[in-house]
């Protein structure tokens, strides 16, 4: 299983988490791709010249419709992550990438997340740009038969789902699963299932995910 690059992912977090974050070491022209996507979504981010992010989240489901498309360029992980965010968040978002594994990837995810209550609308070939337009009603679910990026974005989803969200349990996401709980998520892994609990109260903190 690839590992999962953990740059997009505590951006994503950051910016759904309540209050301030910073972190250290991330760069490149795909995480101010992600950054611009996140300030349309309502989030603030701001950088310094050795990439070092300060953002200031929404909260859980404070997201807006972002009302322009969402490119997120060559950073392949950003795809389904975020994808998992708006699943549950009720209104349209369209994404565009240049990342063939991205699209892929949310192909791969369109009945897990149809069946959180999410619909999704690719372009021809089932690539992007496409839409996905989020429900005000997620169902939680243990959804099998995933790994790594698509598996995390379900369990992204379950933090704007009541209840309890699961997928079965993979050493992979370890590391993806210690950054959730940096930031105040309940997730736990029983009898072989990862779960997270909806609706934590997401907060933010100081990281350093570079090499």
């Amino acid at each position: 299983m690839t590992q999962i690059d953990l740059s997009p992912l505590a951006l994503i977090l950051a910016a759904t988490a309540r209050g301030t974050t910073r972190l250290a070491g991330m760069g490149g022209a795909g995480i101010v791709q992600l950054a611009t996507a996140l300030t349309a979504l309502g989030a603030w981010l701001e950088v310094d010249g050795q990439g070092n992010w300060t953002v200031r989240g929404t909260g859980v489901g404070g997201w807006r419709e972002p009302g322009r498309v969402l490119e997120l360029g060559q950073i392949p992980d950003a795809v389904p992550l975020l994808a998992g965010m708006l699943a549950t968040l009720p209104f349209t978002s369209v994404l565009a990438t240049d990342s063939g594994d991205g699209a892929q990837v949310l192909t791969d995810l369109r009945v897990p997340l149809e069946r959180v209550g999410a619909r999704l609308v690719l372009g021809r070939g089932d690539r992007l740009p496409g839409s996905i337009t989020g429900t005000a009603w997620p169902l939680p679910a243990h959804h099998t038969g995933l790994e790594g990026k698509a598996a995390l974005s379900l369990l992204l989803a379950g933090l704007n789902s009541p209840g309890r969200t699961g997928i079965d349990a993979r050493p992979a996401l370890d590391p993806a699963l210690d950054l959730l709980r940096r930031f105040g998520a309940g997730a736990e892994t029983l009898d072989g299932i990862t779960w997270v609990t909806g609706y934590p109260d997401l907060t933010g903190t100081g990281l350093a995910t570079g090499p």
